[in-house]
């Protein structure tokens, strides 16, 4: 889905949190990674690395309000990029998601929204991206 998506505007309607004056980020694959990068149209300064947490976490999951779903003009479950904002760190094992509060993006009419999930989903906003029990193992995903 990802590449579906490379190189197009999405409209976040100044939906993240302490970056509510940017709506729109050019939505970039980041090559030979399961990582894609949001760049601010407004300020070329503002960007974020993202992933799709599912690929992470298998059984992770919420359900959208009413509200959201009106506002992204969502009509199908397969029009939904659900997306996590990763903290990158040094070394890169280190790096952390937020699961909190995910990136909803109906990928047809490229709409969508920072939502903040209620504390009754007790997701975290720095999840490690990298459990220590996989890192253990030698499993790698990028």
């Amino acid at each position: 889905m990802f590449k579906q998506l490379d190189g197009k505007i999405i409209n976040l309607n100044g939906s993240i949190l302490a970056f509510e004056g940017l709506d729109k980020f050019t939505f970039n694959c980041i090559e030979g990674s399961d990582l894609a990068y949001l760049s601010s149209v407004d300020d070329d300064k503002i960007g974020f690395v993202v992933v799709a947490p599912f690929e992470y976490f298998k059984e992770y999951m919420f359900e959208l309000n009413e509200d959201d779903v009106t506002k992204l003009e969502l009509k199908s479950e397969q029009d939904v990029l659900i997306l996590s904002i990763v903290t990158v760190r040094d070394p890169f094992q280190d790096s952390t998601m937020n699961l909190l509060a995910p990136l909803v993006i109906n990928i047809q009419n490229l709409k969508g929204l920072q939502i903040i999930l209620p504390p009754s989903y007790e997701y975290d906003i720095k999840t490690p991206l990298f459990p220590k029990q996989r890192q253990e193992s030698g499993e790698k995903k990028c």
